[in-house]
């Protein structure tokens, strides 16, 4: 780099950098980084992931920390009907709370219940157990487009060194006032 092709700055009577002075070469290349970042994708659209188990299909994303997401199902999935004795209290409960509300509603057609608007849990592994009426691992089961699971994508305790895991914090939804 010649010496006409480095920064400088602009430093205010308090001693603090005000402004960066930068070679025309360098501001054109941010130029084009910005005109490539804006036109690859919208930085505020969440990835969808999906999740399919014994003739339902859902969708949803992450919401929040990477180390402890929660998890929007998206309207229109599709959730069992049935539910394994193993399946725990707290999700039950949901299921019925969300069939009183008209949250969710069956669907004689397809023999499943469908999401009549997108619902926030507090974990993949809650929402993955919702979906398949059977106790899940959300990390595992939810994929992208690409096949690429949550865990995969850089979700769950590792992300963040948290040591919790998914399957603790879906309890957290005991704790979750669902009446509103």
């Amino acid at each position: 780099m010649s010496k006409d092709n480095k920064v400088s700055f602009i430093i205010d009577s308090n001693g603090n950098k005000t402004h960066a002075i930068i070679p025309i070469d360098a501001y054109q290349e941010l130029l084009n980084l910005q005109t490539i970042l804006k036109s690859s994708f919208d930085l505020n659209e969440k990835e969808n992931y999906y999740f399919s188990v014994k003739g339902v299909n859902a969708s949803g994303f992450p919401v929040g920390k990477r180390s402890n997401p929660s998890f929007m199902i998206n309207k229109g999935s599709m959730i069992s009907v049935g539910c394994a004795k193993s399946l725990r209290q707290q999700v039950i409960d949901i299921r019925n709370l969300l069939i009183e509300k008209g949250t969710m509603s069956y669907d004689i057609k397809l023999n499943c219940y469908i999401l009549n608007e997108s619902y926030m849990t507090t974990s993949p592994s809650f929402a993955a157990s919702l979906v398949a009426g059977n106790n899940r691992s959300g990390l595992d089961v939810w994929t992208n487009k690409d096949g690429y699971s949550l865990k995969d994508s850089g979700y769950g305790p590792h992300a963040g060194g948290s040591g919790q895991s998914d399957k603790t914090d879906a309890t957290d939804d005991e704790n979750r006032d669902f009446s509103t």
